[in-house]
């Protein structure tokens, strides 16, 4: 009996935290549109921090239960962006580079969580991504100031850097 209660005290305790959050993403995610997005920024133009590559990038989502982003949906990328519009500067986040969950490897390209990517989507750049027998990463980039759209271009992962990165995280 006494377990049962226990265990009841612990389900209503977890729901009413996870209504008092309100939006089903913990720290330091945040909801953007149905997922759970922490922008990071690890070196903005003020202040301390450098560039990272895709492979730290990915670590420090793993290090935060996530992993980096992924866009299978369309959708994802406009409210993203829009977020990212939002919310950060250029002058002073870092430019809008981030990377993301894209990996090119042997002329394949994927997204972290193994599904097939669609290169013939509109989310890359025009003749991206890159179809080479080298090791390739996806970062988001700035192409339309005006509505602030952004597309994917590919990059060397282990040589390139960007300023920031893009996880992503199951709802709690």
């Amino acid at each position: 009996m006494a377990s049962a209660s226990l265990t009841l005290l612990f389900l209503i305790g977890s729901v009413i935290a996870s209504v008092a959050s309100g939006d089903g993403c913990s720290s330091p995610y945040q909801k953007v549109g149905r997922w759970c997005i922490f922008v990071n920024i690890t070196a903005p133009a003020e202040g301390p921090g450098r560039p990272i590559n895709w492979l730290e990038a990915r670590a420090s989502c793993r290090k935060s239960d996530g992993d980096l982003v992924t866009f299978e949906e369309q959708k994802k990328l406009f409210a993203i962006s829009e977020y990212i519009s939002l919310n950060f500067r250029a002058e002073t986040q870092g430019g809008w580079v981030y990377w993301v969950g894209a990996l090119g490897s042997n002329r394949e390209w994927k997204w972290v969580n193994n599904r097939p990517m669609n290169l013939l989507s509109n989310i890359w750049l025009p003749d991206q991504p890159s179809v080479t027998p080298n090791t390739q990463h996806g970062r988001l980039v700035p192409a339309d100031k005006v509505h602030g759209r952004r597309y994917l271009l590919s990059a060397d992962g282990a040589t390139s850097h960007s300023p920031g990165h893009i996880c992503e995280r199951e709802r709690d």
